[in-house]
């Protein structure tokens, strides 16, 4: 933990502190330091990534896009407009089960457990006696 340092009391004190090179480190760290900007400095410059791609690869892949758009376009099975599915009969116990489903479907948030406590603790109006 850092221990914190006082602060300076008057503007030659925050001058001072300013004017230093390197603040709160220590001999060692500033050696090391300066022999690494000296090392930077005299290292070559990083190589460029993409120099193998140059102008003849941006065009290659240039070229390959136009293609592949090209193909797109003007493919006639990318023209043509979808054919609608053919209706199929179903039988009549089967469409009993599909209207089945669309009706029980709007009952499915009762599955949730937190629905299902709910209800179980709603309060039920007495029936009248007759």
């Amino acid at each position: 933990m850092n221990t914190p340092h006082p602060h300076p009391s008057g503007d030659d004190q925050v001058d001072a502190l300013l004017a230093r090179r390197y603040r709160d480190t220590t001999p060692e760290f500033e050696a090391r330091w300066v022999a690494l900007k000296r090392e930077l400095r005299t290292a070559p410059p990083p190589a460029r990534r993409w120099t193998w791609l140059g102008w003849g690869g941006a065009l290659a892949l240039g070229g390959v896009a136009v293609v592949a758009v090209a193909l797109l376009v003007f493919t006639p099975a990318f023209r043509e407009s979808p054919t609608s599915p053919t209706v199929v009969e179903v039988s009549p116990r089967l469409a009993e089960l599909f209207a089945m489903e669309v009706v029980l479907g709007r009952a499915a948030v009762l599955l949730d457990a937190e629905n299902r406590d709910a209800l179980l603790h709603l309060p039920v109006p007495p029936q009248p006696r007759i």
